[in-house]
C-alpha cells in the first residue's frame, strides 16, 4: 500500500501526463497499469478525477493568485503542482492544507527546480491565506472525500 506521499507523486504524474496528451483518465490510469510495473493507489485515482472533475474552478484560482504569470505561460510541472495541491485544499478535508503545499513544492523541486518550486510556494500560500479567511470556497461540495 502506497503512503500519502507516494500517492500524491503518483497523481502528480497522472496530471503532468495528462497535461501533455488529453486523455481521458481511464486511458491515462490504463496506460500507466499496462507500462509501469507499480500498485495504482484509490487515493491517486481520487487526486486525478477531482482535479479534472474541478479543473475550470481550480484553474480560476491559479489564474487569480497566479499574479506574475498568466496559466499560459506556466510550466506543465508547475501547472500539475498547483491543481494538485489546491485540489486538496479544497476538497480533502482530513488534510492539513499546509501538507499539500509542502508537497506541491517539494514535486515542483524534484521535477523542475528551485525557482519554480518558490513560485508555487507563493502562489499556494496566497490561496491558502484567502481560503482560510473564508474568502474562497469550493463550488460545490465533494462527494467522497478522502479517508
Amino acid at each position: 500500500m502506497l503512503t500519502r506521499r507516494e500517492s500524491r507523486q503518483q497523481a502528480f504524474e497522472f496530471i503532468f501526463e495528462k497535461s501533455f496528451n488529453g486523455n481521458d483518465t481511464e486511458d491515462i490510469l490504463r496506460n500507466a497499469g499496462d507500462s509501469r510495473d507499480a500498485e495504482i493507489s484509490d487515493y491517486a485515482v481520487e487526486l486525478l478525477q477531482g482535479v479534472y472533475d474541478h479543473q475550470d474552478e481550480i484553474d480560476g484560482y491559479i489564474s487569480q493568485y497566479s499574479v506574475k504569470r498568466s496559466i499560459r505561460r506556466l510550466s506543465k510541472v508547475v501547472l500539475a503542482a498547483l491543481r494538485l495541491a489546491m485540489y486538496e485544499i479544497l476538497f480533502v478535508s482530513d488534510l492539513d492544507p499546509t501538507i499539500s503545499i509542502n508537497e506541491a513544492v517539494e514535486l515542483t523541486k524534484k521535477f523542475s527546480g528551485r525557482d519554480e518550486s518558490g513560485y508555487v510556494n507563493g502562489v499556494l500560500g496566497g490561496f491558502l491565506r484567502a481560503y482560510s479567511a473564508g474568502e474562497i470556497k469550493p463550488a460545490a461540495p465533494e462527494s467522497g472525500e478522502a479517508q
